[in-house]
């Protein structure tokens, strides 16, 4: 993932801690040109994270914005 995913990923994150859905994280990856596979595994990534530090994450997913 560029420098660029990364930020905005995070930016994501600080803003909705719940997990986006499947299709719309591979829609959201296509449109920068990123491989829906990384941007997948990062989602999964922070999820795991969240979880160690004892974070509540949401069970519901929601539908991931193509807006910059």
């Amino acid at each position: 993932l560029s420098q660029t995913n990364l930020l905005e990923l995070r930016a994501i994150w600080r803003e909705d801690q719940r997990i986006p859905s499947v299709a719309s994280r591979r829609a959201w990856a296509i449109s920068r040109n990123a491989d829906p596979t990384l941007v997948n595994s990062w989602f999964h990534r922070r999820k795991a994270a969240a979880k160690r530090a004892g974070e509540p994450i949401a069970p519901e997913s929601y539908e991931l914005s193509l807006e910059s």
